[in-house]
């Protein structure tokens, strides 16, 4: 009785040993999971597929591949893509036959994007799990890079691409002082029209220097852009994203604001403080170039500090 009582206690022993460790389930899958909280489990050579060039990116900088890939990787990130990775459609029309054509066994989409939104249904009766990201925060960027640099075992990736970035932000941040009476607006422009913004990243990046947002305190310039509210209101810093054509985007700004002698009079024009904000920093996600970001605005802040 003794030694089978050893026995199944070494067969216990062995068995905790070779437990599976968190984020995988056997000793050859892997999971991801989504903003959303969707796990998918994968094996560790997976065929990865993306359908936002920034989250594309992502991957790559966490040492990944990639079999497929939108156009906006190439044409507007310039990501340095193997000679085998295959364009799949735009970030707004993915092409489901050169999806399956890659034969992906994840594909990594964006929670933002209205028409990716609906890919699910079909790409699960393609037989072809998805996960839907969302990065609006260095918080949400460090949260997926986690997992990405996991997945591909490239801790020394994580270091370099998140914790270094975390570590110059947070030096930025320690100088800029805890209170503040400034106020900003941000806005995005388009070639057919203006919207003020608010819980984007670029808000995100701008919030974290102790500044007061219009859009928080008069939540109806969401709705109605308004420059008798604007005017009252008078903000320190104007800061714009643009949106498509930023030549065009620029022109209906300037035809439609910049024109009327009331907006020029605002302190934020007189000051040169309307700012139309790099897309490569603000509009697309940094990645790896977050503390970039965060540099930005603090020279436009608080340049006596920031020279």
């Amino acid at each position: 009785m003794k030694k089978i009582s050893y026995l199944i206690i070494l067969c216990l022993i062995l068995s905790g040993c070779s437990a599976v460790q968190p984020g995988t389930t056997d000793d050859s899958e892997l999971t991801l999971t989504d903003s959303a909280g969707n796990t998918v489990a994968l094996k560790k050579d997976a065929r990865i597929a993306s359908a936002y060039g920034s989250f594309s990116e992502c991957w790559l900088l966490s040492g990944g591949t990639l079999v497929g890939v939108t156009d906006d990787a190439v044409n507007e990130r310039y990501l340095p893509l193997d000679d085998t990775t295959e364009i799949i459609g735009t970030v707004k029309e993915i092409n489901l036959e050169a999806l399956a054509a890659v034969n992906p066994d994840y594909v990594i989409l964006s929670e933002d994007i209205t028409t990716q939104k609906s890919l699910k249904e079909s790409l699960s009766s393609m037989g072809i799990p998805c996960g839907y990201y969302k990065v609006d925060s260095f918080e949400d960027y460090d949260n997926m890079m986690k997992q990405f640099c996991s997945f591909n075992a490239r801790e020394d990736l994580y270091q370099k691409n998140v914790i270094e970035v975390k570590q110059n932000i947070e030096n930025i941040l320690k100088k800029v002082p805890s209170e503040s009476d400034k106020t900003y607006l941000l806005m995005r422009a388009y070639s057919t029209g203006i919207k003020v913004k608010s819980d984007n990243l670029a808000d995100s990046i701008i919030k974290d220097f102790n500044i007061s947002s219009l859009a928080d305190a008069v939540p109806s310039l969401l709705d109605t852009l308004s420059l008798e509210e604007i005017i009252t209101q008078d903000p320190d810093y104007i800061f714009v994203l643009t949106m498509g054509d930023e030549t065009a985007a620029r022109k209906y700004l300037a035809d439609s604001l910049e024109s009327n002698p009331a907006w020029n009079g605002l302190t934020a024009v007189k000051s040169d403080n309307l700012i139309v904000l790099p897309k490569e920093l603000f509009h697309y996600k940094p990645n790896d170039r977050w503390d970039d970001s965060y540099e930005y605005i603090a020279k436009i802040i608080y340049p006596e500090i920031f020279e």
